[in-house]
């Protein structure tokens, strides 16, 4: 019988059917026996993978470790279906099929990705899930409690770059070749287009997870569960200032955002360890050093949450 190169390479990467279309799959790490744990990465909304190369480097000695481009995103092609949670799950478990990977999984889901991971749990059964790595992750209450987006729209009015003012070139884990790669990938046309699609899709998720949400739920409640929070508040503060420097907005404008960002702090770690609580097996864990993009700036703690989440498992099983 001729091994399973999604198993058994060091490294592989090709376009793999789910039926309608073709999405890029990524495996690195050590081969993987049967029954053994592997980690899927879930990005978050309008995100390209190379975000994660360090992460994944950092992984590969540990875990077979296999990561995405969801549809419409550089390599992949586009789907027929409109980026809604519902249907990117639906893709995630149909690749994972067609290349051979059944579970048990661990999820690294984030931002947006939380609300996916969400979704592809509801999709499997007990036993499915090994556990999950929550990174700045989004849950049903995101947007009720804490709505980012007309803050950030205002920032994106004010032409702020995110880039200078974060000073995140500097702190970035990424070696120079995997950050040129990640910066290509967020100028790319094409990916700019397909987040726009998820951009729109965004919203209406929240309400289909909150319908569903004792299923997945229910298989959350006895796995190993990570929640890894940066300072997004920080960042966020960050941005704001460089735009009152340079006199952007009305000053209504402005005293609503300052008062947006005075709550930030408290609300996010309210919803972030909401998170942490559905599991009887929950941990909560802050990356001081990082703002949103924990992958980019401290990839080592979301590689010791998944370290912890697999010995949790075994020692579970044991």
């Amino acid at each position: 019988m001729t091994a399973n190169p999604w198993l058994t390479s060091t490294a592989h990467s090709e376009l793999v059917s789910v039926g309608t279309h073709r999405l890029h799959l990524q495996a690195s790490g050590p081969a993987r026996n049967p029954g053994h744990i592997v980690t899927i990465i879930i990005q978050g909304l309008s995100a390209t993978i190379s975000s994660w190369a360090a992460v994944t480097r950092l992984l590969s000695p540990h875990i077979r470790t296999f990561t995405y481009s969801r549809s419409g995103f550089h390599p992949s092609e586009p789907s027929p279906l409109p980026p809604t949670a519902e249907n990117i799950a639906l893709e995630l478990d149909l690749l994972l099929q067609s290349a051979g990977i059944d579970p048990p999984y661990v999820l690294v889901a984030h931002s947006w990705g939380g609300i996916l991971a969400r979704e592809f749990i509801a999709r499997k059964k007990e036993g499915d899930l090994a556990g999950v790595v929550f990174v700045e992750a989004n849950q049903e209450r995101t947007l009720d409690a804490l709505d980012w987006r007309p803050f950030f729209l205002w920032c994106v009015v004010g032409k702020v770059e995110f880039l200078k003012v974060s000073d995140l070139e500097k702190r970035r884990k990424l070696d120079d070749e995997e950050w040129e790669r990640h910066l290509r990938d967020m100028r790319d046309e094409g990916n700019r287009i397909q987040g726009e699609k998820e951009w729109n899709e965004y919203e209406k998720s929240f309400e289909s997870l909150t319908e569903k949400k004792g299923s997945s739920v229910d298989m959350l409640r006895h796995i190993p569960v990570s929640v890894v929070k940066g300072e997004n508040g920080r960042g966020l503060r960050m941005l704001y200032d460089a735009l009152i420097e340079r006199g952007h907005g009305t000053e209504e404008d402005r005293e609503k955002f300052k008062g947006f960002l005075e709550t930030f702090d408290e609300k996010d770690v309210e919803l972030q360890s909401e998170i942490g609580k559905l599991s009887s097996k929950g941990r909560y864990v802050e990356a001081r050093k990082s703002g949103h993009d924990v992958q980019l700036t401290e990839p080592e703690v979301i590689v010791e949450e998944v370290k912890w989440v697999v010995a949790q498992f075994v020692e579970g099983i044991d």
